[in-house]
């Protein structure tokens, strides 16, 4: 009776055991899975951010070159106008 006992015990123990492995193999996959799933939203925010910040440098640029271009137009025309009127002179 006392040797039932002792491997129903074993036996109970192992059982309870197994199911702890099995338990945190699941726990640890889902947790993979969750974290791959934050991973991806993250990255895919980010990117998004990217780009707004890149489509915003992109104006901010063309209206820097914008205006470089209309500084370049008015210095063209003064150089112009003072070498005509070395020519005129």
């Amino acid at each position: 009776m006392k040797e039932a006992a002792e491997r129903e015990k074993e036996r109970a123990l192992r059982e309870s055991r197994r199911e702890v492995l099995e338990l945190q193999e699941r726990l640890r996959a889902e947790a993979e899975e969750r974290g791959a799933a934050v991973l991806r939203t993250s990255e895919e925010a980010l990117a998004r951010e990217r780009d707004a910040v890149l489509a915003k440098g992109r104006k901010e640029a063309d209206a820097r070159r914008a205006a470089g271009m209309g500084n370049v137009d008015r210095a063209a025309d003064i150089v112009i106008a003072k070498f005509q009127g070395a020519l005129d002179a």
